[in-house]
C-alpha cells in the first residue's frame, strides 16, 4: 500500500530507449522518480480518454434529444394557438 492507502502492483514496461531517457531526464528535473512520472502520465492519459468518451456520449444524447424535440414539434405544427 502507498501513503494514500491504494495498493501498488509492479509491472514491467518496455520503452524505446529514447523515450526512457527523456522520461528519466524530465523526472529528474522535476525531482520525482521514474515510476511516479509514469503513473501520473498514465493517469492523465486515462483521464483524457474518459473525458473524450463522456463528451461523445453527451453529444450523442443531445442529438437524440434534438431528434425527439423535432418529432414533438412536427406533431404540433398544425395546432392553432388561438384555441389555447
Amino acid at each position: 500500500m502507498n501513503a494514500k492507502g491504494a495498493s501498488i502492483s509492479k509491472v514491467n514496461i518496455c520503452f524505446p530507449t529514447e523515450l526512457k531517457e527523456e522520461v528519466k531526464k524530465i523526472s529528474k528535473e522535476m525531482n520525482i522518480n521514474f515510476s511516479y512520472f509514469v503513473r501520473m502520465a498514465t493517469q492523465e492519459y486515462l483521464n483524457r480518454i474518459n473525458k473524450e468518451k463522456l463528451e461523445k456520449e453527451l453529444i450523442d444524447q443531445c442529438k437524440e434529444t434534438a431528434k425527439l424535440n423535432l418529432e414533438i414539434c412536427d406533431e404540433f405544427k398544425y395546432v392553432d394557438g388561438e384555441n389555447i
